[in-house]
Formats: C-alpha cells, sequence, structure tokens
C-alpha cells in the first residue's frame, strides 16, 4: 500500500510540475503527443487536447486528485 501511494504521490507531483509550466515541460509534452499519437486521437492542432491550457487543466486535476489518492495510502 506505501508503495502505490509513494508512486501516485510521484505522478501527482509530475502531473502538477506539467500543469504550471515548469522551464517548458508542458510544451515538451504537447510535442510529444503530436509525435506520439495516431491520426484518430489528434485534433486539426495534431494532439488530443485543443488547446494548451485544456491539457494543463486536465493535467492540474488528475494531478491533485493523484496526490490526494497518494496521500490517503500512505497514511492508512
Amino acid at each position: 500500500m506505501i508503495l502505490s501511494g509513494a508512486l501516485a504521490l510521484i505522478a501527482g507531483c509530475a502531473f502538477i510540475v506539467v500543469a504550471c509550466g515548469y522551464r517548458g515541460v508542458d510544451i515538451w509534452v504537447w510535442d510529444w503527443a503530436d509525435v506520439t499519437f495516431s491520426s484518430r486521437y489528434r485534433t486539426r492542432w495534431g494532439t488530443p487536447w485543443t488547446s494548451l491550457e485544456r491539457m494543463r487543466l486536465q493535467f492540474g486535476f488528475l494531478g491533485v486528485g493523484l496526490v490526494i489518492v497518494g496521500l490517503v495510502a500512505v497514511t492508512r
């Protein structure tokens, strides 16, 4: 249980870093998604997201959720 909580905390923190745009990591994720996703998942911008702000919001919400889950798992 501790290991899964620690992994959730690490992933949550990484997602929050992307959401905040620390040192351009959000642009790196945007470019990675542009190269990785196949044509059926792409929007006209080339990524699964319609804008950079929407991507940041999704990463932020998921990051906060993972941090909460990780804290609950570690403290139980």
